[in-house]
């Protein structure tokens, strides 16, 4: 009878073949090939998939970034999910220039203290310049961060942003109201960021730069 031929997640979980790579991935390439989605989709939630002593190294967000960022696996992803991984700016910068990954659509780097520096250079990245999805919550970020995010010449076709958690303040929530590159924004989720004034929130909802905008959080 006939082999039958396994489909992709058959292959990346049959614990040995990898891709027929397996005797040359080190460890980690096996974990990031693992967390591989329908070769779209790459998914790494927790900085504990890679490590099991219960401490991260001070360099381990760059060191999972060095290794997305050159991991030829990975040239098929349009959805990028890091989380929890304390990427810091340095770690977005080398996934930023990275020459394996295509143009990301969905991109989710929640909790990854990448503060100001770290949304500047999302913000500056040609690399997302197709993203649809952007979630940069629980980062820090402040009004300096989402000034660049509303400034972007990149980040114009966003359609879903979410800074939950962050610190952008009614300065920064009035940057995102009068952004020209968010202009096709559906869904805006501001909820912990300090923005209380209603003059502010009405700038939000009342914005004619986010005419599109059908779904508004913000407490």
């Amino acid at each position: 009878m006939k082999e039958k031929v396994k489909n992709w997640e058959e292959l990346v979980n049959d614990g040995g073949n990898y891709g027929g790579k397996g005797l040359v991935m080190s460890p980690w390439e096996k974990i990031v090939y693992e967390n591989i989605k329908d070769k779209t989709i790459l998914k790494v939630q927790d900085g504990y998939t890679f490590v099991k002593t219960g401490k991260l190294e001070e360099d381990h967000g760059i060191k999972v970034a060095e290794l997305i960022a050159s991991f030829e696996h990975l040239s098929g992803v349009t959805t990028l999910i890091i989380t929890h991984n304390d990427l810091g700016p340095e770690g977005v910068r080398i996934l930023s220039q990275s020459k394996v990954l295509s143009k990301i659509i969905y991109l989710h780097l929640g909790s990854n203290n990448l503060g100001d520096e770290g949304a500047k250079i999302v913000a500056n990245s040609e690399l997302f310049s197709e993203v649809k999805t952007l979630n940069l919550e629980c980062n820090g970020i402040t009004a300096e961060g989402a000034k660049a995010l509303a400034q972007s010449p990149w980040l114009t076709q966003v359609e879903s942003l979410n800074m939950v958690d962050n610190r952008v303040g009614e300065e920064g929530a009035l940057a995102i109201a009068n952004s020209d590159a968010f202009s096709n924004l559906t869904y805006l989720h501001l909820g912990g960021n300090r923005v209380k004034d209603p003059s502010v929130k009405a700038a939000l909802r009342e914005s004619p730069k986010l005419s599109k905008l059908q779904t508004l959080k913000v407490f």
